[in-house]
């Protein structure tokens, strides 16, 4: 295999050397790597450290397999580049990287990346080059979009984002995404956050909450306008709670929110979704428990919830839509500001059966 010699900018990209096992060994203690980075030993001592710049890299480049670099700077180690599952007949590969502790934040294996698979393109041949990553790795997720890959989806078992570049699509260097798409990977590479709003707090749904999730989930007026499948239990709610939230979290799907009182004590939930198609428009949901409605929570907390997502996210466009009589949600759209739009036929799918609903939105800058 021929190895390309490349430089970007203060960054040199060549292959490993048995002199750089000690910033490899270094590089590799950061917990971050070991949570991202799949197959990385744990606890990684200075023999795999070794291994990998003095043999294991070599041996995949003689079988032509992978194409291991590592990125270096003024002050030394940046980063890692590769290219795995090399295929010349199918003219494809894989492209992987991560960043040292001390060099992030320089967008270094943006840099490295893009002159990795420009050269790849250029002189092996390759037509295709494939990226994926954990879900929830919003950081490497951020980079492959700035290179202009194109998200094909998610594989299950474990959750993996997938997404794929071809030559005509490599961007320039300096491409930026959109400002919406940087703040959420930043936001929900994150904790789930807490909101403040007025004597109720927004948090992340938690197991003490089961029973009270369960109990909303069962209410009629949830069920009819909502479409709940029952009968709705305690193991669905906590099943919601444990791991369908912290899913939607972590795949930057949207925000959960339980809505508490004083006490703490569950009254509702609101709920921001994005749209996937447009990165700076989402859509809000919520119900309240029977015991508290009429008191104006619902409106507090979508208010709250908007407020956060156009401040935070950096959205532009927040959608409310309710089946056509939920006149009950619609007084709490319009008292959030929301502006009615008309009406969609056959919009909203609920029970399977698809129903027509009214559509409001609320911009940013229109928020109270």
């Amino acid at each position: 295999m021929h190895l390309p010699d490349l430089r970007v900018d203060e960054l040199t990209i060549r292959p490993w050397q048995p002199g750089d096992a000690d910033q490899v060994f270094r590089a590799c203690q950061d917990p971050l790597l070991h949570r991202w980075v799949s197959g990385l030993p744990r606890p990684y001592l200075m023999a795999d450290a070794r291994a990998f710049v003095g043999e294991t890299a070599a041996a995949w480049q003689r079988a032509g397999t992978a194409l291991h670099l590592g990125v270096f700077d003024e002050e030394g180690l940046a980063g890692s580049i590769a290219l795995n599952a090399l295929d010349r007949a199918r003219g494809t590969a894989e492209l992987g990287y991560w960043t040292a502790p001390w060099a992030r934040g320089r967008r270094v294996t943006e840099r490295a990346g893009r002159a990795l698979v420009h050269w790849a393109f250029e002189h092996e041949g390759l037509t295709r080059i494939d990226w994926r990553a954990t879900v929830g790795n919003h950081a490497s997720r951020l980079t492959a979009l700035r290179l202009g890959f194109r998200m094909i989806g998610t594989r299950p078992a474990p959750d993996t984002w997938l997404a794929a570049l071809t030559r005509e699509n490599l961007t320039l260097p300096g491409t930026e995404v959109a400002d919406s798409v940087r703040r959420a990977a930043r936001v929900f590479g994150g904790d789930h956050p807490t909101i403040q709003a007025g004597t109720l707090t927004l948090r992340k749904p938690a197991e003490k909450d089961v029973s009270a999730i369960a109990a909303c989930r069962n209410d009629p007026h949830v069920v009819r306008w909502l479409g709940v499948r029952l009968p709705y239990t305690e193991a669905d709610a906590l099943q919601h709670v444990a791991v369908n939230v912290p899913r939607r979290w972590s795949g930057g799907e949207g925000a959960v929110f339980a809505v508490v009182d004083r006490d703490d004590t569950y009254m509702g939930s609101v709920h921001l979704e994005l749209t996937g198609t447009d990165p700076a428009a989402g859509e809000v949901g919520f119900s309240v428990a029977r015991s508290v409605r009429g008191r104006g929570y619902a409106v507090t907390a979508v208010r709250a919830v908007c407020g956060w997502a156009f401040d935070t996210l950096g959205l532009t466009r927040i959608q409310w839509r309710a089946e056509v009589g939920n006149e009950a949600s619609r007084r709490v759209a319009e008292k959030a500001g929301f502006t009615m739009e008309g009406l969609l036929r056959r919009a909203l799918v609920i029970d399977g059966e698809r129903r027509d609903c009214w559509t409001a939105s609320l911009l940013r800058g229109e928020a109270a």
